[in-house]
């Protein structure tokens, strides 16, 4: 029996947890954390996206696939992006709740990171809960290097533990491009784990996603058959659960 790919996760506990979704070159598993945002912005959370990877119109894009309207949300107060990659590239767009660093260095930049959460954003974050997507990891492994990203990770961890205890944080990582040890670091930190593993089968693309972590007691490892479908929105993504 299929079910939709968010009912892997207990809304009861993603408040406080890191969720990191890893998929390879070829899976669609990179639009569950877009699904996720999505879920989280119609629920009344504010979405804070850090963005690593391409330009926003090609995020736009990625988003839209899964109904998420980036433009609309922007607009409306319930999302806001801090765009790395434009800062890094001179790539910057005129749209509201878009912010950008004077500069992109390991060094300095979750200090400017913070400063925006504490003063861009600390109005809307004192009455609504966070919900955080890191766009994309491997993206940040590309432009920081593997090692500043995963100190800047840790310090993340700490800090917005103490300064949003409730946020969740979504880490998405493209495990081809980046190291066995870059991944397996993620993955020790993360409450939430879902591997994606796309097969070529003669019928066809076919797609497995194992949920091997969760913070739930009664959580045993599973694996599903993983399928994008012509469905919108929540009804888009789809999991048959094969074992145990």
């Amino acid at each position: 029996m299929e079910m939709n790919v968010l009912e892997i996760f207990n809304e009861d506990r993603l408040p406080g947890a890191v969720v990191t979704v890893i998929y390879d070159a070829y899976s669609s598993a990179w639009r569950i954390p877009l699904l996720l945002l999505r879920r989280a912005i119609e629920s009344g959370y504010f979405g804070v996206i850090s963005n690593y990877t391409g330009p926003l119109t090609n995020f736009i894009k990625r988003a839209g696939t899964v109904g998420l309207d980036v433009r609309t949300a922007l607009e409306m107060g319930d999302l806001a992006i801090i765009d790395l990659f434009g800062t890094r590239y001179s790539s910057r767009a005129a749209m509201p709740n878009v912010f950008y660093l004077d500069k992109v260095e390991p060094e300095t930049i979750n200090p400017k990171i913070s400063h925006i959460y504490e003063t861009e954003l600390g109005e809307v974050l004192s009455k609504k809960t966070a919900f955080r997507l890191i766009y994309t990891l491997e993206g940040a492994a590309l432009m920081l290097g593997e090692e500043s990203t995963l100190k800047l990770l840790n310090q993340t961890l700490a800090s917005r533990g103490t300064q949003l205890p409730n946020s969740t944080l979504v880490l998405p990582i493209n495990r081809d491009v980046v190291s066995e040890k870059f991944v397996a670091w993620v993955a020790g930190v993360s409450d939430y784990v879902l591997l994606a593993r796309s097969s070529f089968e003669p019928d066809g693309i076919r797609e497995y996603l194992y949920a091997i972590s969760s913070p739930c007691e009664e959580f045993e490892p599973t694996a599903y058959l993983f399928r994008v479908t012509g469905g919108k929105g929540t009804e888009k993504l789809k999991v048959k659960k094969i074992s145990p």
